[in-house]
């Protein structure tokens, strides 16, 4: 018979019932761990518990007589004794159903131990942020969220080791929670974490702040923790995870404005809202008709001896719904897109563009030099000069009519490997310039090392150089520097005649400014030259 058959199979540990749960047959060895017999009802023994992994207890008749269930885990308690946790296996005869019965503790385990990871992160015990916003909400009461930044946390990683960073980590963490006990903590990242004060009756956050700064030793060496602490004070029905959104806002904008101690406010909001448009909007433009919403302006350039016009610099312009966009804003988006090579290339089309309408005017231009803003990131692609000396040879320009400007900053990286290029750049008849010099790192070893042909004084020590000794002694200091280093020297920033004159004084070679124009658009810069008719007739080389 099938019944014997599935008993001989099965005859380790199982049992057989009726469609009402009567026990119609027990092997020995449910008999020994179950304490079932033959006529029980597996309904009604109360010797026996059943409950799921949440420590609920189960219906045995939904367990047992469901007909659509093969297979199913249960933990099974004798006299509220310990839990065994069991796979139950359904097999169905006419007129009965076998329950086999087998060990399941490794597999309840594993998946207990798959959620709790889930939720927690193991090696700080701090709740990940869906468990987190979870634990809030269920404490249905307004708080703080704090966002917790160790910006430092690389650097000592790198110094020391990660070790090391963890265990600063772990002190920042610790010195919050003994602060506020009943605070909720979540990890946010390697450097970061998050928490909520359920209530901010007594909370003094500076205090807060300073306990965290405060420096601490491991082994006989002090850290410096640098914290960053971005927070949101939430007001009646604020969404919790809305409210961390905001805490973690605070904490970036923390980090960009070089501050320490911030408060989310809903201007933040509207920038990153702006920003994210930015972005946005910029990863369509990219790939269309540039032309279409940039623009390059020309900004003069004259040369304080005879004050004739020598050429401009080529400023980038985006238009975003008929507004001007800063470059600040776009151009370090476009940099990090990779991008940026584009918009250099589109400056060469628009230096060509203005060189024919020169030539329409029956203007020479063949003296002026066009300045144009390279990025590090361009340089380091191994296809730049390629690129660039393309398009040169596609638009009809001539190399030694284009100045590649440089930021200070952009040199820090990848020196040698810049300096190589840019080597190779002059050789082929480029000028490189050093823009914003006295920003950056300034470094005389630097400079020694780099190949360049001129400097352009940053307008940070132009605005007010007439009115500040402090200003003035840094003024001269540069170019004293680029006269010994027999490069001619640029002065942007110049608006008024008292800083032409003052500049020109000192030994600069070139004024860039509202003194004498403010950045053009290219018909308007045509304009410009053909009122300047002295800079193309009586120009001495």
């Amino acid at each position: 018979m099938l019944e014997d058959n599935i008993t001989e199979l099965f005859s380790i540990c199982y049992f057989s019932i009726d469609n009402k749960g009567n026990v119609l047959s027990v092997s020995p060895e449910a008999w020994q761990r179950f304490g079932l017999n033959v006529s029980d009802n597996i309904l009604k023994v109360k010797h026996l518990s059943l409950i799921n992994e949440s420590y609920e207890t189960l219906n045995p008749e939904h367990v047992f007589l469901s007909e659509c269930t093969d297979k199913t885990e249960i933990g099974l308690s004798i006299n509220n004794s310990t839990v065994d946790w069991l796979q139950l296996d359904f097999v169905r005869t006419s007129d009965a159903k076998f329950v086999l019965f087998s060990k399941a503790e490794e597999l309840v385990a594993i998946r207990r131990l798959n959620k709790q990871l889930a939720i927690q992160d193991p090696h700080t015990g701090l709740l990940y942020r869906e468990a987190f916003v979870t634990k809030i909400k269920e404490l249905d009461t307004v708080g703080l969220v704090c966002c917790v930044r160790i910006c430092n946390y690389q650097r000592i990683s790198e110094l020391w080791n990660i070790g090391v960073a963890n265990l600063v980590f772990m002190e920042v963490l610790s010195r919050f929670q003994i602060e506020y006990e009943s605070a909720i903590f979540s990890k946010y990242s390697t450097d970061c974490f998050s928490v909520y004060i359920p209530s901010t009756k007594n909370l003094n956050i500076e205090k807060l702040y300073n306990t965290l700064n405060a420096p601490f030793t491991f082994n006989g060496s002090s850290f410096y923790s640098n914290i960053a602490l971005g927070y949101y004070k939430e007001k009646n029905n604020d969404d919790h995870e809305l409210s961390l959104n905001k805490a973690e806002m605070a904490t970036f904008d923390v980090l960009s404005e070089k501050l320490r101690l911030v408060e989310f406010q809903d201007t933040l909001a509207k920038q990153i809202e702006h920003q994210n448009k930015i972005e946005t909007e910029l990863q369509v433009t990219l790939n269309k008709n540039l032309a279409d919403s940039f623009f390059v302006a020309f900004q003069a350039i004259h040369d304080t001896r005879s004050e004739c016009l020598i050429g401009a610099e080529c400023l980038m312009r985006w238009k975003v719904d008929g507004k001007l966009v800063p470059p600040d804003e776009f151009i370090p988006i476009v940099e990090s897109s990779g991008e940026i090579n584009k918009l250099t290339l589109f400056s060469i089309e628009q230096i060509r563009k203005l060189l024919d309408l020169l030539d329409e005017e029956e203007i020479d231009a063949n003296f002026y030099t066009f300045a144009i803003n390279i990025s590090v990131t361009e340089i380091l692609d191994v296809n730049f000069e390629k690129k660039l000396l393309e398009k040169l040879t596609e638009q009809r320009l001539n190399p030694k009519k284009i100045k590649l400007e440089l930021t200070e900053s952009a040199l820090i990286d990848n020196f040698s490997y810049v300096n190589n290029v840019l080597v190779s750049l002059q050789k082929k008849g480029f000028t490189i310039a050093i823009d914003d010099f006295g920003t950056g790192f300034s470094s005389l070893s630097y400079l020694c090392k780099l190949n360049f042909d001129e400097l352009k004084i940053d307008r940070a020590f132009v605005t007010n150089v007439i009115k500040d000794t402090k200003l003035q002694s840094i003024f001269n200091s540069i170019v004293s520097l680029a006269k010994n280093l027999d490069k001619p020297i640029v002065a942007e920033g110049v608006e008024e005649m008292e800083q032409m004159i003052y500049a020109k004084a000192k030994g600069v070679n070139y004024i860039q400014g509202y003194y004498y124009s403010k950045p053009l658009a290219i018909t308007e810069f045509v304009e410009y030259v053909l009122e300047d008719k002295s800079s193309y007739l009586h120009f001495d080389s």
